[in-house]
């Protein structure tokens, strides 16, 4: 199986830190994270749509936003839905999220990621120099870096004031530790 086809078996599918919030609460709240392909999105590549709910308030997903997985290099490039609203809980119901096409979508310049695979990982990572930015003239940018292995996501998403570099949001005790709970 070629890296690519791995990364995007062992991407889709739906994952929880639970583990990770039990042990230690007071940094990390229960989240469950999904990952789900949407055929045809795309003209090259595979989509996938990809959401977050905190455990806590499970009917308020946030988070929303669509990836596309590409070859050569190996990367994730990241997209913002136009109408984020629209979109929310669309990850549990495959009818909605069938109907999600590529114009809904809005390419973020300076948001890929980067894969490099290393012997049973693949790591991700942003390009670096804080251009990824949700909305043209927004005063924050994000860094993201994972580890993506066949059962468990690792991730370490961050926002950061452009001005201060000061982090605004995110973790400050280290990745989220997801594990696989369905393919």
């Amino acid at each position: 199986m070629s890296d690519w086809q791995t990364v995007r078996t062992w991407l889709a599918g739906t994952y929880s830190n639970r583990a990770q919030a039990m042990a230690e609460p007071v940094w990390f709240i229960p989240v469950t994270l999904w990952y789900v392909e949407v055929e045809g999105l795309f003209g090259e590549g595979a989509g996938f749509f990809t959401e977050q709910v905190s455990e806590h308030t499970p009917n308020q997903p946030y988070r929303s936003r669509v990836l596309q997985l590409l070859d050569a290099p190996l990367r994730l490039e990241n997209y913002r839905l136009q109408d984020q609203k629209a979109w929310a809980g669309a990850a549990t119901d495959p009818e909605r999220l069938g109907r999600l096409r590529a114009d809904d979508c809005e390419p973020l310049p300076g948001c890929t990621i980067s894969l490099e695979c290393r012997e049973d990982a693949f790591m991700g990572q942003m390009q670096p120099g804080g251009g990824c930015r949700l909305y043209p003239g927004d005063t924050g940018y994000i860094e993201i870096e994972f580890e993506l292995r066949e059962r468990s996501f690792f991730t370490l998403d961050r926002g950061f004031d452009a001005t201060t570099g000061d982090q605004t949001w995110g973790s400050r005790a280290g990745a989220y530790r997801y594990l696989k709970q369905l393919p």
